[in-house]
């Protein structure tokens, strides 16, 4: 039986509702999913939270009551108090984004998957971006309630779930795929590959990059005895199967040297799970996720009970 995380704290995302008229004509609204997070060392926290107008179900299928799949975001600034809680007066404003790029006609519009690599730099996938409508990812700028200057990143071809990491040296990387596990910089074509070992290979197949990686550290958690330095960063990668699975992944930039915990869930009754992002404050783990593509969730996790085999 596959083990639900233990939580210190669950907080659901609850935005202003935001309606638009179905083809049907009748009123509809679009509903909260996959939330980006960002927290600074300050305490100052951004959610970014895209809606979107359809619903997913557990049996694979969906409804959408509209011709093209359309999205909106909305970017909720705060802080969190000493106690690691949300100070819960968010100010909220809906996002524009100004394409600097051409756009194509493709089935699913706007940004997909947002990741912050810092406060105002994200990384998104944008099918209307790419000439044949595929997933492609592409970095921009989030400046006030506007994101653009949107850069091409390389390949671009079909490409979701890469997961940015800035390292000691202030220089972003992104894990471009799990298994095999390649490196790349953000925006060039330039792979470098981890040779990983048999066992790892077996355990991480057809598993994807979920989130950012964080700095880590782990200081008391005796299960384990990880001892971690400034160059080691921890993300969140998942598997979709009767239902999405996640693990934690560890990785030395130093040594090259991977860990990677057992399989887990958030929740007992959820068939999709999709962290976004990962981040930390006073030792406490944050991570934003969108569950069954109409529910947006930050919970906070003791980082004491992350084990890796």
């Amino acid at each position: 039986m596959t083990d639900i995380i233990p939580k210190k704290a669950i907080y659901n995302i609850l935005l202003p509702q935001i309606l638009f008229t179905d083809r049907f004509g009748n009123t509809n609204s679009y509903v909260e999913m996959n939330p980006s997070m960002y927290i600074d060392e300050t305490g100052c926290i951004q959610i970014l939270t895209r809606l979107v107008n359809y619903r997913k179900f557990n049996n694979k299928s969906f409804t959408m009551n509209e011709m093209l799949s359309k999205s909106v975001y909305v970017l909720m600034t705060g802080s969190i108090n000493e106690q690691n809680e949300y100070c819960f007066d968010f100010d909220t404003q809906l996002i524009q984004v100004k394409y600097n790029i051409p756009t194509y006609n493709t089935y699913w519009l706007g940004l997909e998957d947002i990741r912050f690599i810092n406060k105002n730099t994200i990384l998104a996938c944008i099918p209307e971006c790419n000439t044949l409508g595929q997933p492609s990812i592409f970095k921009a700028t989030l400046h006030g309630n506007i994101i653009h200057s949107f850069i091409n990143c390389k390949p671009n071809d079909t490409e979701k779930n890469w997961m940015p990491f800035t390292n000691h040296k202030n220089f972003c990387q992104v894990i471009y795929s799990v298994c095999p596990f390649k490196l790349k910089n953000v925006e060039t074509d330039v792979f470098t590959e981890i040779q990983l070992t048999e066992e790892q290979m077996e355990t991480l197949q057809n598993y994807h990059g979920s989130t950012n990686g964080i700095r880590f550290i782990q200081e008391t958690n005796t299960n384990t005895n990880t001892n971690t330095d400034n160059n080691t960063f921890l993300f969140l990668i998942h598997i979709n199967q009767d239902k999405t699975y996640h693990k934690w992944l560890l990785y030395n930039a130093d040594t090259n040297e991977i860990r990677i915990s057992k399989s887990f869930t958030f929740f007992q009754h959820s068939y999709i799970e999709f962290p976004i992002s990962l981040c930390h404050y006073n030792n406490i783990l944050f991570v934003s996720l969108g569950v069954n593509d109409d529910k947006a969730f930050v919970v906070q996790i003791d980082p004491t009970v992350i084990e890796f085999v």
